[in-house]
């Protein structure tokens, strides 16, 4: 993991998925919270003021990309990265995060090289 700690948000309604994913981050000295819907992404976000969100963009209720958009909209959150998880790794599915407002995208399951390297960005 890079020498650079962060503080980092996991959104993903798989708890398993969630809490595994944040354990591995936490192995590498990042600090991390995980949550398992989109309202409590939305909710605890800004109040964390996360350097990096880890989302899956499949969430019942809102999905990823709504979220996405809507975290944009919020000036606490001005700079956090976005990453996406997905399923999807086809050049739509893309341009589909890209346009939601995500600056990176990662396909499951996650390559753990790829995702320190762009943790570290």
């Amino acid at each position: 993991m890079p020498s650079t700690h962060k503080a980092i948000l996991v959104v993903d309604d798989n708890r398993d998925a969630a809490d595994s994913l944040a354990m591995l981050l936490e192995l590498g000295g990042h600090q991390v919270t995980a949550v398992y819907s989109a309202p409590d992404a939305l909710k605890r976000a800004p109040e964390l003021k996360p350097a990096v969100i880890l989302m899956d963009i499949g969430l019942p209720q809102i999905d990823g990309c709504e979220v996405a958009r809507r975290m944009r909209g919020m000036p606490e959150l001005e700079g956090v990265r976005l990453v996406a998880l997905t399923g999807h790794g086809r050049d739509e599915d893309r341009e589909r995060t890209r346009d939601a407002g995500f600056d990176h995208h990662l396909v499951k399951p996650v390559d753990l090289d790829e995702l320190e390297r762009t943790v570290a960005d």
